[in-house]
């Protein structure tokens, strides 16, 4: 059983932020108070540039670490990493796309991405481009995150950038408490000591948590997530 929380990881969009991806400044707050004690990494799968930018300026703590694009880029003060190597079949990727005609789905922040792809498509068009991706046999998996649908090599996902940054920092995953609200945080919830979704989350994700925060949700509920996890931390 957990007793000791090292490290929080905290999901972006829909957790720190209102429903619009807005970011909630109470939610800011609440992070800022826990980060005095504890270590504490934004995850998401916005690309790095723009989640580097926001650990810095919203500083959650006096280290910079997050988790970037879905778990394929980790960053810990000044140091980058790419968990996985995969420049060969996200080009095959981008070639589908543009054959289908889904690259004018591609989201506007896409020039910024070092591994993964982003679309802003609906299920129908998801579902299509899933069974496209499997049919060619590309070795990638495609993960929604209530704002984009990402395509990722086969083995990237949040819970080994969570992996990877625990070894960085010479922390074990399984003392980590991960707070999120969509599909794209389920391997993070699979490895953690501690998992809380959001109570905006969709049913499969609060059924896989440890425990759903009440509340109104998105950064509302945050902050009552970050009482739940203060608990754990000595």
């Amino acid at each position: 059983m957990l007793k000791v929380v090292k490290l929080v990881a905290v999901d972006i969009d829909g957790t720190l932020t209102h429903e619009k991806p807005y970011i909630h400044l109470g939610a800011v707050k609440a992070l800022r108070q826990l980060g005095k004690s504890v270590p504490i990494a934004l995850v998401t799968g916005n690309p790095y540039p723009i989640a580097y930018a926001l650990s810095k300026y919203l500083r959650p703590c006096e280290r910079i670490a997050g988790i970037a694009e879905n778990g394929g880029v980790v960053y810990l003060d000044n140091e980058v990493y790419i968990t996985e190597e995969s420049s060969e079949v996200m080009m095959e990727v981008m070639k589908l796309l543009k054959e289908i005609r889904y690259d004018r789905y591609l989201s506007e922040d896409s020039r910024f991405r070092l591994v993964d792809i982003a679309l802003r498509i609906g299920p129908d068009e998801q579902k299509f481009l899933a069974e496209e991706l499997s049919r060619r046999k590309l070795s990638v998996n495609i993960t929604s995150s209530g704002y984009a649908v990402h395509i990722m090599p086969s083995g990237i996902n949040k819970g080994k950038g969570l992996k990877m940054l625990c070894d960085r920092m010479g922390i074990d995953y399984k003392e980590t408490a991960v707070i999120g609200d969509s599909y794209n945080d389920l391997d993070m919830f699979s490895i953690a000591g501690i998992s809380i979704s959001l109570p905006n989350a969709p049913e499969e994700v609060r059924r896989s948590a440890d425990i759903v925060a009440g509340g109104p949700g998105y950064g509302y509920s945050l902050a009552i997530a970050l009482k739940i996890v203060r608990r754990f931390i000595l």
